[in-house]
């Protein structure tokens, strides 16, 4: 090979060693050059998110509602997401696919031109349930039983809560309440609330006795302090027209000094008889019995019956005599209903005369009953 041929070898190996070795030290950076359309992509995005979006959702919810308006659809809310529509409507499960309907043939304003305004419908029915059956309405009756402070309440309520009310106004007056309610579940009659408050009111007044509602009409009967029978019947009135106020039967209970004169007037001027020289009671004093029971039903407090004889014969057979006249006498108000708790029955004899012994009219007026009330309640 001559010289000139090894020469241009030599330099066409130079030159191509050259270009190898800058393609190979001197790349060309992509940062941050490279991430330009990342970054218009994601201002494009931001921007679409936050004005774009937004304004679409609230036209197309705009437009779907107003849809539903012109055809008479009950909407509860409308929502949407882009172009995705979800509706809430109170309209029967059958009517669902005319929902849909309804809503995708909606169009809006774009750019393009009125377009439909949703892609996809989703609609969720709100069942409606169907209301409750009213409730039958009937007369229910009611009764407050009063013995001392103690009330028994019977009968029916028409629901719990009015169940709750009554007991609750029982036990801001009584000490104890015995609940014998039913619950009906019916609706009452007219002016059953009213007749209850005023029954409890009635009987708060009374010493014993009840009210009663029939459903129609309210009755009351037992006894009161003389002084608190007025106060009963201002209640017992206030409930309304003479059609909802039956009998109002409340003995007025008096005093223990003014039965103590009761008692005195009457056994002064008659007395009860005894068989001679017994503790059986002469059949003819059925009368006078009667009255004294219901005196005795109507006064306060503890009684005591005192049997009485003249001075004739032993001290202490009298005293035995007294006793047994005044227990006969005890027994027998008892069957007429005085209870016998309250009574006391004690023979004195001859100890105590009220007349002269010496005569055949003041030995008739010791041999008596007395009776007596004291301030013991």
């Amino acid at each position: 090979m001559s010289k000139e041929s090894e020469s241009l070898s030599a330099a066409t190996r130079v030159k191509s060693e050259r270009r190898y070795w800058r393609r190979a030290d001197s790349p060309r950076s992509w940062w941050p050059w490279g991430l330009l359309p990342v970054f218009g992509l994601a201002l494009l995005f931001l921007f679409g998110a936050l004005f774009t979006a937004p304004r679409i959702e609230a036209e197309v919810r705009e437009q779907v509602a107003s849809r539903f308006d012109v055809a008479g659809v009950d909407t509860t809310d409308v929502a949407s997401d882009g172009q995705v529509v979800r509706v809430r409507a109170g309209a029967p499960v059958k009517d669902t696919i005319y929902l849909q309907a309804l809503a995708q043939s909606t169009q809006c304003d774009t750019w393009a031109g009125r377009l439909t305004c949703p892609t996809s419908v989703s609609v969720i029915v709100d069942e409606v349930e169907a209301a409750p059956a009213a409730l039958a309405e009937r007369p229910h009756r009611f009764t407050v039983a009063r013995t001392e402070n103690a009330v028994t309440l019977t009968g029916e309520v028409p629901d719990l809560a009015e169940h709750d009310r009554i007991l609750g106004i029982a036990g801001q007056h009584f000490d104890i309440v015995t609940d014998e309610l039913t619950i009906s579940n019916e609706r009452a009659t007219k002016n059953y609330s009213r007749a209850a408050d005023v029954s409890l009111t009635v009987v708060n007044h009374l010493k014993d006795g009840q009210a009663s509602w029939s459903g129609q009409a309210l009755s009351v009967n037992g006894s009161a302090d003389a002084g608190a029978v007025a106060a009963a019947r201002e209640q017992f009135d206030a409930l309304g027209s003479s059609s909802l106020l039956g009998d109002f039967d409340v003995r007025a209970l008096n005093d223990v000094q003014s039965c103590n004169e009761k008692f005195r007037d009457v056994l002064s001027n008659t007395t009860v008889r005894f068989e001679t020289g017994r503790a059986t009671i002469d059949s003819s004093n059925d009368e006078l019995l009667e009255r004294l029971a219901e005196m005795a039903r109507n006064c306060p407090g503890n009684m005591t019956i005192e049997g009485h004889t003249d001075s004739r014969g032993d001290a202490d057979l009298n005293k035995a005599l007294s006793l047994a006249r005044a227990a006969a006498v005890r027994d027998a108000l008892s069957n007429l209903g005085v209870d016998a708790a309250r009574v006391t029955a004690t023979g004195l004899g001859a100890t105590q005369p009220v007349a002269d012994n010496n005569t055949a009219d003041g030995r008739a007026r010791n041999r008596r009953i007395a009776i007596i009330f004291d301030e013991t309640n």
